[in-house]
C-alpha cells in the first residue's frame, strides 16, 4: 500500500503550457501495476481552465468544491457541481475548468497512458455551448 499524506501534499501552479488562468494540481500516485492509471487533484479559479486534451485510458471527473465548465469538442457543455461525476471516453477531446463566477476543485482520475495535450481554449470556445 501507497499512502500520500494529506498533511504532506503540496500543490504545483498549473503550467502555461496545458492551462489559462490560475490552476494549482496535486499529483497522486500512476502505480504501473495499475496500467499507469493516475489520480490528481486540480483547483481551478474562476475562468481558468485545461488546454483542450484527450485521455487514451479516459477520465472520470468527481467535483469536490464549486462550479466548473466541461466540454467535449462538438458538443453542448455542462457545468458540474459538488458530488457530480463526469466520465470522458478514451481518445474524446475536451477541456476543463472553473466557471466564469466560481473556482471548481475536482478530483480526476485518469486511465493508463499520458494526455494527448492540443490547443488553448480561446474565450469564444470557453463561452460556446453554456
Amino acid at each position: 500500500m501507497d499512502v500520500l499524506p494529506g498533511a504532506q501534499a503540496s500543490y504545483e501552479k498549473g503550467d502555461a503550457e496545458r492551462f489559462t488562468g490560475d490552476v494549482h494540481v496535486r499529483y497522486g500516485p500512476s502505480p504501473a501495476e495499475m496500467g499507469r492509471a493516475g489520480v490528481v487533484v486540480v483547483a481551478f479559479q474562476p475562468g481558468a481552465r485545461t488546454f483542450w486534451h484527450s485521455h487514451p485510458g479516459g477520465q472520470f471527473l468527481y467535483v469536490l468544491h464549486g462550479k466548473g465548465r466541461v466540454r467535449s469538442k462538438g458538443e453542448a457543455g455542462v457545468e458540474p457541481l459538488p458530488g457530480d461525476i463526469l466520465y470522458i471516453a478514451p481518445g474524446e477531446v475536451h477541456f476543463h475548468g472553473g466557471s466564469p463566477g466560481a473556482p471548481m476543485v475536482h478530483l480526476a482520475v485518469n486511465g493508463g497512458g499520458a494526455p494527448d495535450w492540443g490547443a488553448e481554449v480561446s474565450d469564444t470556445e470557453y463561452d460556446e455551448g453554456f
